[in-house]
């Protein structure tokens, strides 16, 4: 069993990110409502990939392999220092953000066309549109990341568990507040989504900012490219960035292929992804955040016996939660979609299809639930490629598959659940063979 400290700490992100999973389903119930299964609710899901290939590609690979460890390390032996890390590391980051969507902004168009090829007239102006108010979403993350990963480093969860309960707060606001203020003054209602994810993003943020402040973080302008630690964090982010930026394209394709479906597919498919999502969230993702300041720690002081124990038994806890709820979601799927969406414009036909799709992704919640532990076992011990190219090989496997299923074979969204939960599966199961191999040379060298 965990040490109490882990285990508190896993049970204040898991029940905050329960909490804010919560929200997060108010938050779908009045979207599936409000639109129903229709394109106007894929434009709105469509125009998150965008700001998400900035996110992924620019913060999240650094901030989850590589700045962590880096700073935990550095935190150590020199507290000055690393708080100069800290403060080189965010004006850079933050400077590449603002470049990078600006790019994307003028670029909108030609984009939206690649992820959303299904989407004419109308429909691909106003997803443009939106995709470019929701561009300003990552500027905000990059800051509010990079704060929520100096609070975990110095295990001060917090404020980084409730963060996301304000970001889906905010998009609810721009649901019930935002959509009829479009409206009243003649604008297209979903632009109020798109200002609600605005608001959230700024909310997650401002909490975060002032937790880190409090913590001993004061935001100082320094670009020193040169730095032997943000050196060392460019090169340890690099492959996890490049497989952050394939599982962009992969969502993006997977959102191709959708586009050309029944309209409402893609809502459909988002809908059944973020309910999904709820177990691997509270359960894998909060023991994986909890515990990876440990594992780096135990990592840089090449403790082995300890690191092996703390990843062994969240491993275990993990399985042993996360099963039975999986198993659980394959029978109770339909009566879980009707209970918290059948209501408004989601109608009987889009309740069906949801559910079917939902139980297919429930044989694939005991693995994705494991993969972020796995991962961060590997990122603990400064080794960011093997889960990358794992990553890749599952991604490939996964849009294979939704062609063969979603599209020869006229699947649907239910083709692309199926590529999704076997590549999920085939990633762990290769991410666990891999590690057990890597962790065995480690110790006998």
């Amino acid at each position: 069993m965990f040490k109490s400290k882990i285990l508190r700490a896993s049970v204040i992100i898991g029940g905050f990110s329960f909490v804010a999973d919560l929200v997060a389903l108010l938050r779908d119930r009045i979207l599936t409502s409000h639109f129903g299964a229709t394109r106007m609710l894929d434009i709105y899901y469509s125009a998150f990939k965008l700001p998400d290939l900035v996110f992924n590609l620019l913060v999240l690979g650094a901030v989850s392999s590589a700045f962590i460890p880096v700073f935990v390390g550095e935190y150590k032996k020199d507290e000055k220092n690393a708080w100069r890390v800290a403060q080189n590391f965010t004006s850079i980051v933050f400077a590449m953000v603002l470049v990078f969507a600006g790019v994307l902004w003028i670029f909108a168009g030609s984009v939206v066309t690649l992820i959303a090829p299904g989407f004419i007239g109308a429909d691909r102006q106003l997803a443009i549109s939106l995709t470019r108010i929701m561009l300003l979403s990552p500027v905000l993350f990059s800051l509010s990341t990079i704060c929520g990963s100096i609070l975990q480093s110095l295990q001060r969860f917090w404020a980084y568990a409730i963060a996301p309960v304000l970001y889906n707060a905010g998009i609810i606001a721009g649901a019930v507040y935002f959509v009829p203020l479009m409206r009243a003054h003649g604008y297209p209602e979903v632009y109020g989504l798109g200002w609600g994810v605005v608001l959230g993003a700024f909310a997650h943020f401002v909490l975060q900012f002032i937790a880190a402040r409090m913590a001993g973080f004061k935001f100082k302008a320094v670009f020193d490219f040169g730095d032997k630690n943000f050196r060392k964090i460019f090169r340890l982010m690099i492959p996890r960035t490049i497989g952050l930026g394939a599982y962009s394209i992969d969502s993006a394709v997977v959102n191709a292929f959708a586009s050309t479906m029944t309209a409402g597919s893609i809502a459909v498919l988002n809908v059944a992804n973020n309910l999904q999502f709820v177990p691997i969230s509270v359960v894998g993702v909060a023991v994986a955040t909890a515990v990876f300041p440990k594992l780096s720690g135990h990592g840089s002081d090449n403790e082995m016996k300890e690191f092996k124990q703390k990843l062994y038994s969240a491993l275990r806890n993990t399985a042993f939660i996360v099963t039975p709820l999986a198993i659980a979601g394959i029978f109770l799927s339909h009566w879980a979609i009707n209970f918290l969406f059948g209501a408004g414009l989601f109608h009987s036909a889009s309740v069906g299809l949801t559910a079917s799709v939902l139980a297919i992704f429930m044989f694939g919640i005991p693995a994705q639930s494991l993969i972020p532990i796995l991962s961060r076992a590997f990122y603990a011990l400064h080794n960011t490629k093997a889960p990358v190219l794992i990553s890749i090989f599952s991604i490939i496997i996964n849009l294979s598959l939704a062609w063969f299923f979603g599209v020869v074979h006229g699947g649907g969204v239910k083709g692309l659940a199926i590529a999704f939960a076997i590549a999920g599966n085939v990633n762990f199961l290769l991410l666990w063979i891999s590690f057990t191999r890597f962790f065995k040379r480690g110790i006998t060298r």
